[in-house]
């Protein structure tokens, strides 16, 4: 087992990873951790069909904007 076939299954994990020691390290305040949160939303945008859990509650196309 290697750490490099976990981080192919799920494409966007580093980024949910950054988000959750953000989280953590500010008490769980939302606003201080926007920036590594757009990272997450940014990955999902383009590579969401590769991480298909990391990014299951955020939009995975461009086009899906419209509501």
């Amino acid at each position: 087992m290697t750490e490099d076939n976990d981080q192919q299954k799920e494409f966007c994990q580093k980024f949910a990873c950054e988000l959750q020691t953000c989280l953590d390290k500010h008490t769980y305040n939302q606003d201080k951790c926007e920036k590594v949160l757009n990272k997450l939303k940014q990955c999902c945008l383009e590579h969401g069909a590769q991480s298909p859990v990391v990014c299951s509650g955020f939009p995975t196309s461009k086009s899906s904007s419209s509501k």
